[in-house]
C-alpha cells in the first residue's frame, strides 16, 4: 500500500484476501455451472450453441463492464464504483437463477457480467495501485492460489447442485456467495486513487489514453498474450462440458472431478510462479509457460485427429490448464507494468479484449460441430491457433524490450 510518502509496503493480507475472493467472481460464475449446460440446454429448449451464448452475454457484459470501469476508476477512484459493482452482481445473479425464458436469462447473464467486469477490473487496478513490476507479478500468482479454491471446488460443488437439484441451484448459490464478497468489499477495500494522481474527464479521454497504449508495441504483445492465453482455455471451458460428457461419455460429477483436477495443476504451477518469480522474473516465465501452452495444444490437435484414447486428451488439457498458472499472473502483469498511471485503463483494455475474444469463441466450437467437424477436432484447432498468437504476442513484446 502507498504511505503519503510513495514509499511501498506489502499489501496487507485482509485486502489481498478480499481481491482474490473478488476475483473469483468470472471463474465461479462460469465454472459452476458447465456441467449443468447441456440440462440448461433442454429445459429452455437451446441447441448446444444456444446453450453457449449464456457463456457469450455475461463475457460480452464482462468486456463492456471492463472497458467502462477501468477509465472511470482512473478519473473518479476505485471504490465507489467497486461497491457499486458488487452489489449489483447479487441482483443480477438472483435474475438468473429465476429466469424461465432464455432471452430473460442471456439478459440476466450480461448483466451479470457487466457488474462482475466492474469488480474484477477493479480488483486488478486496486493490486496495480498497491505494487509493482516483480512484486506486482507475484501478487496477481497470490491472487490465483487464494481464489484458487473457488474453480477447484466449484466444479465439483456445481456438479453435485446440478445433479441434485438442476442448474438454478447453481445460481441460488452464486446469490449467497456473491453478497459475501460484496459485504468484504464495503468492509475493508479502501479507496486506493488518491484524489492528486486521478485523470481527468471519466471516459472523455478513453480512446486517447488507449491509443497511447497502443503505441507501446511491449504493451500490446503481452496484451495479446494475455487475450489469447485466456481464449486458448476458454476455448476449453466452453466446450469441453459438451465434449467430455457428450463424446466421451463423462457423467457430470465426472466432469465436476476433471474440471477440478486441472485447475488443481494450475494451482499448484501458480505457487510454484510466486515462489520463484523474483528469482527468474515475469518475462522469462512467461516466455516458458506460452510455448508449454502451444506445445500442448498442438498435442491435443493431434490427439483429436487420430481419434485417440480419451486419455490423451486428458493429458493435453491438464498441461493446458496448467500452464495458465504462469500465464495468467505473467502475461498480465507484464502488460500492467507498462502502463504508468493508468493501471485501471490498461486493465481495462486488457479485460474487454479477454472476454470480447472468449464471447467469440464461446459458440464457435458448437457452431463447427453443428457444420459436421468432430467436437474434439473444432475445439483443439481453436487452441492451436489462439495459444499460436499468445506465444507470438509474448515473443514480441520481449524483442521490444531489448531494443
Amino acid at each position: 500500500m502507498s504511505t503519503p510518502s510513495g514509499k511501498k509496503v506489502l499489501i496487507p493480507p485482509l485486502i489481498l484476501g478480499v481481491l482474490a475472493l473478488v476475483s473469483a467472481v468470472e471463474p465461479l460464475s462460469i465454472n459452476m455451472y458447465l456441467s449443468g449446460l447441456p440440462q440448461l440446454g433442454r429445459d429452455l429448449d437451446l441447441s448446444q450453441a444456444g446453450a453457449q451464448l449464456t457463456l457469450t452475454f455475461f463475457l460480452a457484459g464482462m468486456a463492456i463492464g471492463q472497458l467502462v470501469t477501468g477509465p472511470l476508476s482512473d478519473a473518479r477512484g476505485r471504490r465507489g464504483i467497486f461497491l457499486t459493482g458488487v452489489f449489483l452482481l447479487v441482483v443480477a445473479t438472483v435474475a438468473s437463477a429465476l429466469a424461465t425464458h432464455a432471452w430473460v436469462l442471456f439478459a440476466a447473464r450480461f448483466i451479470m457480467g457487466l457488474a462482475g467486469g466492474t469488480a474484477v477490473v477493479l480488483a486488478r487496478a486496486v493490486a496495480g495501485d498497491l505494487a509493482k513490476g516483480p512484486e506486482l507479478a507475484r501478487v496477481f500468482s497470490l491472487l490465483m492460489l487464494i481464489g484458487g479454491a473457488a474453480p477447484v471446488i466449484g466444479p465439483i460443488v456445481g456438479g453435485l447442485v446440478v445433479d441434485s437439484v438442476g442448474w438454478r441451484g447453481v445460481f441460488w448459490l452464486l446469490v449467497v456467495l456473491n453478497l459475501i464478497t460484496a459485504l468484504a468489499v464495503l468492509r475493508w477495500i479502501p479507496e486506493t486513487m488518491p484524489v492528486e494522481k486521478r485523470t481527468g474527464g471519466g471516459l472523455r479521454p478513453l480512446f486517447t489514453t488507449m491509443g497511447g497504449l497502443l503505441k507501446d508495441r511491449a504493451y500490446v504483445g503481452f496484451t495479446l498474450g494475455f487475450i489469447f492465453s485466456f481464449s486458448t482455455m476458454f476455448a476449453y471451458v466452453s466446450a469441453s462440458p459438451f465434449i467430455l460428457q457428450e463424446h466421451y461419455g463423462f457423467t457430470p460429477v465426472q466432469f465436476a472431478l476433471i474440471f477440478a483436477v486441472n485447475t488443481t495443476g494450475m494451482f499448484i504451477v501458480a505457487l510454484t510462479n510466486a515462489k520463484i518469480v523474483k528469482k527468474v522474473g515475469p518475462l522469462r516465465l512467461a516466455k516458458v509457460g506460452n510455448t508449454v501452452l502451444l506445445a500442448a495444444t498442438v498435442f491435443l490437435l493431434a490427439a483429436a485427429l487420430a481419434d485417440a484414447n480419451r486419455w490423451f486428451i486428458l493429458v493435453g488439457l491438464f498441461v493446458v490448464v496448467a500452464s495458465m498458472g504462469i500465464n495468467f499472473a505473467n502475461n498480465s502483469a507484464l502488460a500492467i507494468s507498462r502502463a504508468g498511471a493508468v493501471t485501471g485503463s490498461a486493465s481495462a483494455f486488457m479485460g474487454s479484449g479477454q472476454f470480447i475474444m472468449a464471447g467469440v469463441l464461446s459458440p464457435l466450437v458448437g457452431v463447427a460441430a453443428a457444420a459436421g467437424m468432430s467436437q474434439p477436432v473444432a475445439m483443439t484447432a481453436v487452441m492451436v491457433a489462439t495459444a499460436a498468437i499468445a506465444a507470438l504476442g509474448i515473443h514480441s513484446g520481449a524483442r521490444q524490450l531489448t531494443r
